[in-house]
């Protein structure tokens, strides 16, 4: 045995260490009221243990556990089919939903390259010229809660405050005249986005108060059929894009901005639009499959749980 104090080792110390007299018995006594009034000192409480479920809450959260995966099977799929017969459906209904998922695009690439903007309904007010103290208090904001989500180890949200104060960073270096483009580019472009992220709201944790108070089934529909009616006004064909850009009711509109100011062509619109939506179906399917895994693991877990009748 080998002594906890000197590491002196002998095949014939058993009770007491032989080269310093250590005696182990007394040793590992005194090493746990060492450990006790440590963590005593540092505020931390002693460890509990749970007692085993009983055999119908086990089979609540097995139920639980199982309608949580099927939903993770069937509910973004079918949120995007639903969104899909809306648009086909009730066209002035879809577009009203997207409009809100739009504007929210157009403020977000204006804060992003130092504007005030404020969305409203059908059209979005942004400031003439560029304020700093919007980069500023974005840029402190994202750091504190990037800072926030480290100590709490949420490396998720750490990696989307810094690629959000990346984004920061470049919109800013960007000239008057590129960051004015990014904005009229920003509305459907951001509409994808925005969706996305109503969206990714459905794979929230089971204790956040998305799911508590299902806020989460919402967001999703809201976040589907924004999404399928941006993505089936891109990609439905010349005629719709070419009676968008004709659409002069509340002013030019984003479409004809990008071609007659920036030179963007028809299809140049329609590669670059489509290119951001296929983006977020990648980042869609990811969340996809990883909530499936997640929910199969939980399920997992929740079976091989012990109960009271074992």
């Amino acid at each position: 045995m080998q002594c906890p104090k000197c590491h002196f080792e002998h095949p014939l110390q058993s009770s007491e260490c032989l080269r310093c007299g250590l005696v182990f018995s007394k040793y590992a006594g005194e090493s746990a009221g060492e450990s006790v009034s440590n963590a005593a000192a540092t505020d931390f409480p002693p460890p509990t243990v749970e007692p085993p479920l009983s055999a119908d809450e086990l089979l609540a959260l097995q139920r639980k556990a199982h309608r949580e995966l099927m939903c993770r099977v069937f509910a973004l799929p079918g949120a995007l089919l639903l969104g899909w017969l809306v648009v086909e459906t009730m066209p002035l209904l879809a577009d009203f939903l997207r409009m809100w998922t739009h504007e929210c695009g157009h403020a977000i690439a204006g804060w992003l390259c130092g504007y005030m903007a404020l969305p409203t309904a059908w059209i979005t007010i942004r400031s003439a010229e560029r304020e700093r103290i919007v980069s500023l208090l974005l840029a402190a904001g994202l750091s504190f809660g990037g800072y926030v989500a480290w100590r709490a180890e949420r490396w998720f949200w750490v990696v989307v405050s810094a690629a959000v104060l990346v984004l920061l960073i470049a919109g800013n270096m960007l000239t008057e005249f590129k960051a004015a483009g990014l904005f009229t580019f920003g509305g459907d472009a951001g509409s994808f986005v925005v969706a996305t992220i109503l969206m990714a709201t459905f794979y929230a944790r089971p204790e956040s108060a998305m799911c508590r108070k299902q806020l989460r089934w919402g967001l999703l529909l809201l976040g589907a059929i924004a999404f399928m009616d941006a993505y089936l006004t891109w990609a439905g064909g010349f005629e719709k894009i070419v009676d968008w850009l004709e659409d002069m009711e509340r002013g030019p509109s984003d479409l004809m901005q990008l071609t007659q100011m920036y030179g963007w062509t028809i299809g140049e619109m329609q590669a670059r639009f489509l290119r951001v939506a296929h983006l977020c179906m990648v980042v869609l399917a990811g969340m996809y499959a990883a909530g499936i895994v997640q929910a199969m693991q939980r399920k997992a877990a929740i079976a091989s749980a012990p109960s009271v009748e074992e």
